[in-house]
Parts: structure tokens; C-alpha cells; sequence
């Protein structure tokens, strides 16, 4: 049985290290005076004198200062006269500006043999006891590395810039430290494998032993490369981190003149290095490349030229790099910690991705605008009384709009997707949404198919989740702007809701007017881009990154309704032609929009009627509205009560008018024009009809709409902006936005859109879902005789489908049998025409008794009854849209040609329709069209081997569009990326 351990009894083992003697206890004291320091100039005159200044002040000084001045053309040498006369230092040696730094160090020592060598740039200030603790690490480590921290600003707290590197076998640099951490004592003495040569202080022996600095590296990575020698031959390598120096880096950043890029010398003496250590000419090459695409993407073409040259220099001094293998030991004791992991360069570029994506996560989540000089002045820094609020106002926004969206979901919870207005029925998978962008015409397709990953890959739920969310996308889209304008929190989020609120009784998610939803999120954004093309004060390629944001912005608005990219160029052109400065912003802003649209302003050429509507635009029902409904903002029919429009915009309207009146006169004039222009503008396109490909259809009104919106709230906006407003007028605003909210959660989705089942049969689905790829025209007459009839296939109505007559070529034909049908005058032939365009089955809807009996008499229909008013007649045989003319037409049932003679493949579509053919995989060849003789239209022909094969036709793709759209993205990408620092960084407020 073990004993419990008595209380009071000490473990001796815990008080071990009492024991333990210091392991330089024994090594006596360093003597400073057996200490050489040697110190490189080289048109240094700008930060020579604070170097000068901190040797002066050294509390424990070398035995000889020695200066080697490398053919300086400024005031360098004057300096260094003055200095040697006043003591600070020993000697000058001069020496021509083609001497390295290793040579200067041994034109220096000459024939002497210091104990210690202590190497100084003439940009690397040591603190007054930085020798004093060097020498203390002297006592345990034959080359001491001091800690380099970067040049301190005034006010500002001491950061780190090296402690240590290390190198990877492709010449990456590996630091030991975050540069730019800020230095709390945080660094322990460790090995390392290399360092820089500032500050590096060398036993004598082992600087002779290894043979000091190489020259074959020349400026860069000398110190790296004499230290990892030194390693190989058993010598301890060791940081000391209380000895430190400010490092400017002068070199680097571009402070000290050079006829070459900087980056040149360094991956020169990089590949270098690497090369002699075993790394192989071809990886060395493809790491370079790869490095290059990287700067050029960065945007900073002078380095990937830097980097390409230095490549091509390093395969042209293959001598060099075997010189300094010749230098290694036969054996190498380079303790393997020391060397970095293989993955090293995989897991820093990931820790790199994932700390630059946090950050922009959290600038874009900080709505916080900038702190001024007035908050931190104010009472909460002088003692007084600081109010906490208990609930934040963005908070109570997203909160509010989140439960009203899915309070009025419920309605949305049915047996069947969610359409109805403008918004069709959505793809039945993302590869189905992806392939109707590339068949299709309209660009806005590719944003709904990549926007459908938002639904995990199901466009279906994509559109559920469009329509519920909106009014929260928009709220924060408009956020996002108000903030960046500088507006506080709390009116920010009040004027937020009430645009939140408008997206809703304007009718644009209950009527489905996708076009209207997406210009409700994106205008503020598009809004918010073009404040920061206006702020913008950057130079070089750093500039670019703003205008090509507000380009990606211009892009999907653009998409969803072209007539913005006109107004918007003709608005930028006026302004670079007033501001001549200006002109790369506008062209970077807007070329890339019309770019991107260029497959399709042919389109829009033919139909230029198309540049005013929005997406999918012959899906809307002809609703013409009354004048006093726009007044209302009831542009559409949303199914929410007329009351509410007319409270909120009033309520609206309100707030504006108690605002407009502290404006000036000019404020005053812009805001009555933008109430007035978009709202007369809307009212008289409402009353056009517009035709696009065959069909008719009216204006997009809610863009005007927003627009009204947006003058409305301005001056409330520019009020809070000036600190002028009044809360009771904010709660004005926060009641309306209420008001539309509750409305929305009470009568939930009432509109047209709603959960929707398809009125056809299974088997008739089916059939349209098979190979056969049938048609099926539906007939609908409603009272007083008015008639209805549209065409359904496997790929509409869908997404896209209404662009343009789905009925396309054969519009007469089904028109003509449509009132054929209606008038009871069915022709005897019908059955015939509609299995030759591809027709199966037939829907009617409201037909009485003597018209139903008109066409159960016909041959070659067949009719079922679907419901109680609703009647499927069937085309018999096998119909199916592809056949093939052999002595008589056959058609192709299940995707499976059968072999025979060459032979003629007809499909049911128009002749000027792009579709292709593969038999087995290999595509065959477009021939004349075919006609037939009931028919007028040409059809789509393919010539068919006498071999068979497994046959698919269908719309030929449009590849050479989505490679377009893609590169303009990735160009729009690459501009709005961070640029790449410059070899010159700012040095005001350095002490």
C-alpha cells in the first residue's frame, strides 16, 4: 500500500536547479580591447551621422574602429574625417566603389588577427551596450548574432526585423521572428543557421578557420552563407537578443542609391547559396518563375524582371557557384534542427493566406468608422460620465431583418421550388445552372450559377434564400456605405432599415423582380466603390486597386441592367473630362464592364429595347401601373397592402422634407432634381412596351425606384453627417422601416412569388426529361376568352429562358394552332405538325365540352383529362426532337443511333440556332437546313455515319465567352489586389 506523502515534506527534485552551475562561470571575460570593429560606408551622408552618433556613445568600446569607405560621391568621406579627428573612430581606409563587403572587411584586417572581428554597417545604429552583451553571448558561442530591430519612429514602440534566418534549399529566406512584431524581450538566445552581417560579431579563429566572407556572395546573404560554413565546420552559431541595432536596410529599401534592383543582387546570392548546398538547376529555375508570375501578379513588374535576371546570371556563373561549394567542409556538421522543414515555404505561404484573409475579414466586419481627434478628446477620456449602449444598433438591424425574413418565409414552405413574376424556376443542380450559363446568351447567368454555391450547390435553395434575404443584404450593403461616409452607428443603421424596407414594398422580393434585388445590394456597394475612387490619394499601381473594385461593382450591375453601364459611362466621361487627372480611374472602372458584356451587345444591338428591362424580361406579365401606384412605390404587384406603401413613403417623404430645409441651396437643388428626374423617368417608361426577341415586354421600373429611395434619404444623410440631426426624425425612420418589416412577417410571400408545382403530369415530365427531349405546348383560356399558351422543355422555363420567345422560330406556327384550337378550326394535320417540332403532348386549360371535342377527333392525339379544367392530349408514336431521314423519318428514342447508310439527322429547332451533334464522342458536321413540307421553317441538320452510336445533341456552348468573363475577372482581381511594396518605405518621425 503506497503512503499519501506527508504535508511540509519539500521534493528535493523540484529544487535540483540550485545545484546546477552556470556553464560559463568558467570562461573569463572578454576583453572589449581585443575587440576589431570594422565598418563598411558607402554613400551613406543621410544616416551616417546617427551612426556616428551611437558609436560615439558606445559604453563599452572596441579596441579599433575601423572605417572602410567604398567610393563614396556625397558627403560620406567628410564625415568620417571629422569623426576620426574627434575620436569616434580609428582609421579610414579607402577603397574603390567595385569592393564588397568581405573585401572591405579584409582590406581592413590586412595581416592582423584580432580575437574578435565586429562587423558594422554604416545604416546598423547599435544601442550604447550593445558590445557590452554581445561580448557576454562571446562567452558561449564562437559568432554572437544581436538582435536587428527596424529604425525606431518617434511615439512609437521598438519592432522587430531579424533575429536570425535561416535559408530553405529553393533560397527562400526564413526568418526566426515576425517582422514588425513589437519587441517586448520576447526572444531567447537560440542556434541558428545564418544571419545577417550587421552587427555580427566573429571569434578570430573562426573567422580564419572558415575564411571569411565568400565572394562569391557579393552584397546579399554573405552573412547566411559564412555562418552556415561555419556550422558545417562545428562552430555554435548563437543569437543574442540583448544586444541589438537599428537596421535601416538601406540596401533593401532603396535609401542607398545602386544601379541594380535590389531584389537582383539578393536572389542572385539566394540561388547561390542554395545551388552549392545541392539544390538542382531545374528546381532553382521553376521556384524563379513561379517567384516572377508572383510579382507580376503583385503588380511589380520591376521585380519579376529582377528576379528573371537573376536567374538568368546565376546559369551564366556556374564557376562562382561551384567556387563556393569548394568552400564547404568534406563533412558537415550542420545540426539538422537548424535547417528549415521542406514544407516550410507550403505552411508559410498557407500562415500568410489565412493572417491576410483575417485581416480583410476583419476590415471588412469593422463598420466602426475612423476614430477622430474629437473622440479621443471628448468626455470619455476626460473623466466624465461614459454611456455604455446595452444593445448594439447594427445588431438590433440584422436581428430584426433576419426574424421578419423568416417569419414571412413560412408562406414560402410548399411542395415545389420557388417562382412566379420575374423569377423563374431555378436549374434542378448546379451543373445544370452552369450549363445554361454557357448555352445561354445573358452574362448574369454565370453570376446565378456561381452565387448558387451560396445554396450548398442547389440553385433551388439559392432562390429560396435570395428572396428571403435581400432586405438583409441590402440593410447591410447600405451600412457598409453610410459608414464609410462617416455616419455614426445608430442613424447609420436607422436610414440602413428603411432601405431595407423599401426593397420590400417596392415588391421587389415578393414580386420577384430579380434584376431589383440585385441593384438594391449592389448599388450601395457600387456607391461605396466610387467613394473610394474619389478618396483615393495612392500613387502607381496602388492606385488602380480602388477603380477596379468599383469596376467589379459596375460589372454585376451592369448585368443585371444595361442601361446603368450607359448612364454610368456617360457620367464618367463628363467627369474625367473635368477632372483630366482622373481619366485612368474612369477607364479602369469602366472598360471592363463593357468588356465583359461584349458577346452580347450584338444582342443588345438587335434589340436595343432590352437595354431597359432586367433579367429574364419576357417572364413578366404585361403590368402597365397606374401613375398614382408609382407615387406609392408600388411599382409591381407584391401582394403586401397599399396602406403600407402609402404610410411608409409618406412617413419617408416626411423625414426628407424636416431635413431638405438645412441644406444649402445647391444641396437643396441636387436633391429635389434626384427626386424628380428618376421618378418622371420611370413614370413614362412604365408606359412602354419594349420588344425583345419576338416578344414584348415593359421597363425595369424599380431601378428608378431605389433611385427616388436614395434622393429621399440624402438629405437625412447629410444632416447626420454634419452632426445636425434630430432623433426624433431618426425615429421616424426606424418606425417606417418597422412598419414595412412587420407588414412583410404578417403577410408573408402573397405575391407572385411563391411555392409553385408544375401543372403537368409526371409521365408527361418524364417524357420531356428523357432522350426523346420532347415539347410541350400549354393552352390556357382564361374568362372573357382571353388565351394564354406558352412552350415547356427539360430547359424551360428556367433561368434564362425568357431572354428571349420561347417558342423562337416556330412562334407562328404555335400561334397559328393556338387560335386554330381556340376557335374550334383545329386542322386535320395538327398531330403531324407538332410531332415534326418536337411536340408530345398538349395542355389545355379552359376549353368547354365542343372544344375539347374538336380535338379528341382529330388522328393521332390522344387526351386524358389532368384535372377538373384541364386536359393532356398526347401525341401518338414516339415523338422526339432529333430524327433521322432515311426513306422515311425515324426518330431517335433513346439517344442510341442505330448503323446504316449515311444518313441525315434532323432536329426540331430553327436553323440559326447554335446546337452541336456527337456520335461517340466525335462531333459531326453541320449541313443546309432541312425543311419539311407542313412546315416552313428550316431545321438544324447534321450529317450522320452509316456507324451508330451513342448520340447527343444539344446548345453548343459558349467557351470562348466564359474564358472572356474570366479573365476580365482575374484581371479585375490582380488591379484590386494589394500591390507589392516598393523598395522606398516612408522614414518620417524617426528619431
Amino acid at each position: 500500500m503506497t503512503e499519501e506523502p506527508q504535508r511540509g515534506v519539500i521534493d528535493d527534485d523540484l529544487w535540483s536547479w540550485i545545484e546546477h552551475e552556470d556553464p560559463v562561470a568558467d570562461v573569463p571575460e572578454i576583453d572589449p580591447a581585443s575587440v576589431v570593429a570594422v565598418m563598411v560606408t558607402h554613400d551613406a551622408a543621410e544616416f551616417l551621422p546617427r551612426q556616428l552618433l551611437s558609436l560615439a556613445m558606445l559604453s563599452t568600446r572596441p579596441g579599433r574602429l575601423l572605417v572602410v569607405d567604398t567610393g563614396s560621391t556625397d558627403g560620406t568621406r567628410e564625415l568620417l574625417g571629422r569623426a576620426r579627428d574627434e575620436g569616434v573612430i580609428d582609421e579610414v581606409i579607402e577603397a574603390d566603389a567595385a569592393t564588397t563587403f568581405g573585401a572591405a572587411v579584409e582590406l581592413a584586417l590586412g595581416q592582423s588577427e584580432p580575437d574578435w572581428i565586429w562587423l558594422l554597417h554604416d545604416d546598423s545604429k547599435p544601442h550604447k551596450d550593445a558590445l557590452t552583451h554581445l561580448l557576454e553571448g562571446a562567452r558561449q558561442a564562437d559568432v554572437v548574432v544581436p538582435k536587428l530591430l527596424q529604425p525606431k519612429r518617434r511615439n512609437y514602440p521598438e519592432t522587430l526585423s531579424e533575429v536570425g534566418q535561416a535559408i530553405t534549399p529553393g533560397g527562400l529566406r526564413v526568418p526566426m521572428v515576425e517582422a514588425g512584431d513589437v519587441d517586448q524581450g520576447q526572444t531567447e538566445p537560440r542556434d541558428v543557421l545564418g544571419a545577417s552581417t550587421a552587427g555580427l560579431l566573429v571569434r578570430g579563429d573562426t573567422w580564419r578557420e572558415v575564411g571569411g566572407l565568400a565572394p562569391e556572395v557579393a552584397r546579399h546573404r554573405d552573412g547566411v552563407d559564412f555562418c552556415w560554413r561555419a556550422n558545417a565546420l562545428g562552430f555554435r552559431v548563437l543569437t543574442w537578443p540583448a544586444a541589438s541595432l537599428h537596421h535601416r536596410r538601406a540596401g533593401h529599401t532603396g535609401e542607398r542609391p545602386s544601379a541594380e534592383h535590389p531584389h537582383l543582387d539578393d536572389r542572385l546570392a539566394a540561388l547561390r547559396v542554395a545551388g552549392s548546398r545541392g539544390a538542382s538547376t531545374f528546381g532553382l529555375g521553376a521556384s524563379s518563375a513561379f517567384r516572377a508570375l508572383g510579382f507580376l501578379l503583385a503588380k511589380s513588374p520591376s521585380f519579376a524582371a529582377a528576379e528573371m535576371r537573376a536567374w538568368w546570371r546565376y546559369r551564366r556563373s556556374a564557376g562562382l557557384t561551384q567556387s563556393l561549394r569548394d568552400r564547404l567542409p568534406a563533412e558537415d556538421m550542420t545540426p539538422p534542427d537548424l535547417l528549415p522543414n521542406r514544407w516550410w515555404p507550403v505552411r508559410n505561404a498557407a500562415d500568410r493566406l489565412g493572417h491576410g484573409l483575417s485581416e480583410r475579414y476583419r476590415d471588412l466586419t469593422d463598420v466602426s468608422a475612423d476614430t477622430s481627434i474629437d473622440e479621443l478628446t471628448g468626455d470619455d477620456f476626460a473623466g466624465g460620465q461614459v454611456r455604455r449602449r446595452v444593445f448594439s444598433p447594427v445588431t438590433a438591424l440584422v436581428i430584426v431583418l433576419v426574424v421578419a425574413a423568416f417569419i414571412a418565409g413560412r408562406t414560402l414552405l410548399g411542395a415545389g421550388p420557388v417562382s412566379g413574376g420575374g423569377l423563374l424556376p431555378a436549374p434542378s443542380s448546379l451543373a445544370a445552372a452552369w450549363q445554361a450559363y454557357l448555352t445561354g446568351e445573358a452574362p448574369w447567368l454565370g453570376f446565378a450559377a456561381l452565387a448558387s454555391l451560396g445554396g450548398l450547390g442547389s440553385p433551388g435553395w439559392f432562390a429560396f434564400l435570395a428572396v428571403l434575404l435581400t432586405p438583409l443584404l441590402a440593410g447591410l450593403s447600405a451600412l457598409a456605405l453610410l459608414r464609410r461616409a462617416g455616419m455614426a452607428a445608430a442613424p447609420a443603421a436607422a436610414v440602413s432599415a428603411v432601405w431595407a424596407g423599401a426593397t420590400i414594398l417596392l415588391g421587389l422580393v415578393t414580386a420577384g423582380d430579380v434584376s431589383g434585388m440585385v441593384v438594391s445590394v449592389v448599388a450601395p456597394m457600387f456607391a461605396r466603390a466610387l467613394l473610394a475612387v474619389v478618396r483615393n490619394e495612392d500613387s502607381g499601381a496602388e492606385r488602380l486597386r480602388a477603380p477596379a473594385g468599383a469596376a467589379f461593382w459596375l460589372v454585376v450591375l451592369a448585368t443585371v441592367w444595361p442601361a446603368a453601364l450607359l448612364l454610368l459611362t456617360v457620367a464618367g466621361v463628363v467627369w474625367a473630362a473635368r477632372h483630366r487627372h482622373r481619366i485612368v480611374d474612369v477607364a479602369v472602372g469602366v472598360l471592363p464592364a463593357w468588356l465583359y458584356l461584349g458577346p452580347w451587345l450584338l444582342t443588345l444591338g438587335r434589340y436595343p429595347g432590352r437595354l431597359l428591362t432586367g433579367v429574364d424580361p419576357l417572364a413578366w406579365p404585361d403590368f402597365p401601373p397606374p401613375s398614382y401606384a408609382l407615387i406609392a412605390g408600388r411599382i409591381l404587384p407584391s401582394g403586401l397592402p397599399v396602406w403600407a406603401n402609402v404610410a411608409f413613403f409618406a412617413a419617408v417623404a416626411l423625414a426628407a422634407l424636416l431635413t431638405v430645409a438645412r441644406l444649402n441651396h445647391r444641396q437643396w437643388l441636387w436633391i429635389m432634381v434626384g427626386i424628380a428626374a428618376p421618378l418622371v423617368l420611370g413614370t413614362l417608361l412604365s408606359r412602354l412596351t419594349l420588344e425583345v426577341d419576338g416578344g414584348t415586354a415593359r421597363a425595369l421600373l424599380s431601378p428608378w425606384a431605389l433611385l427616388v429611395v436614395a434622393a429621399l434619404l440624402a438629405p437625412v444623410v447629410l444632416t447626420q453627417l454634419r452632426a445636425e440631426g434630430r432623433r426624433p426624425l431618426l425615429l421616424v425612420l426606424v418606425l417606417a422601416a418597422l412598419l414595412a418589416l412587420g407588414t412583410w412577417a404578417w403577410v408573408g410571400f402573397q405575391g407572385p412569388v411563391r411555392s409553385t408545382t408544375s401543372v403537368l403530369p409526371g409521365y408527361v415530365r418524364d417524357v420531356l426529361h428523357s432522350p426523346r427531349d420532347t415539347r410541350a405546348l400549354l393552352v390556357d383560356v382564361g374568362p372573357g376568352g382571353t388565351v394564354d399558351w406558352n412552350v415547356v422543355d427539360a430547359r424551360q422555363p428556367r433561368w434564362g429562358s425568357a431572354e428571349r420567345d420561347p417558342a423562337g422560330s416556330f412562334s407562328e406556327e404555335f400561334n397559328s394552332m393556338v387560335h386554330a384550337l381556340v376557335g374550334g378550326s383545329v386542322p386535320e394535320d395538327l398531330a403531324e405538325r407538332l410531332r415534326l417540332i418536337g411536340v408530345s403532348h398538349l395542355w389545355v386549360r379552359g376549353f368547354d365540352d365542343d372544344q375539347r371535342a374538336a380535338v379528341d377527333n382529330l388522328e393521332g392525339l390522344v387526351g386524358a383529362a389532368a384535372d377538373d379544367r384541364s386536359v393532356v392530349w398526347t401525341v401518338s408514336g414516339l415523338v422526339s426532337r432529333v430524327t433521322y431521314v432515311a426513306e422515311e423519318p425515324v426518330p431517335v428514342t433513346d439517344g442510341q443511333l442505330p448503323p446504316g447508310e449515311e444518313r441525315v439527322l434532323v432536329v426540331a429547332e430553327p436553323a440559326d440556332e447554335d446546337w452541336r451533334a456527337t456520335l461517340d464522342g466525335r462531333e459531326l458536321a453541320r449541313t443546309p437546313g432541312h425543311s419539311w413540307d407542313l412546315l416552313d421553317t428550316e431545321m438544324v441538320t447534321f450529317q450522320a455515319p452509316a456507324d451508330g452510336g451513342t448520340l447527343v445533341v444539344e446548345p453548343s456552348p459558349h467557351n470562348g465567352r466564359f474564358v472572356l468573363h474570366l479573365l476580365v475577372m482575374l484581371g479585375l482581381a490582380l488591379l484590386a489586389a494589394p500591390t507589392m511594396g516598393g523598395a522606398s518605405v516612408a522614414r518620417r518621425g524617426q528619431e
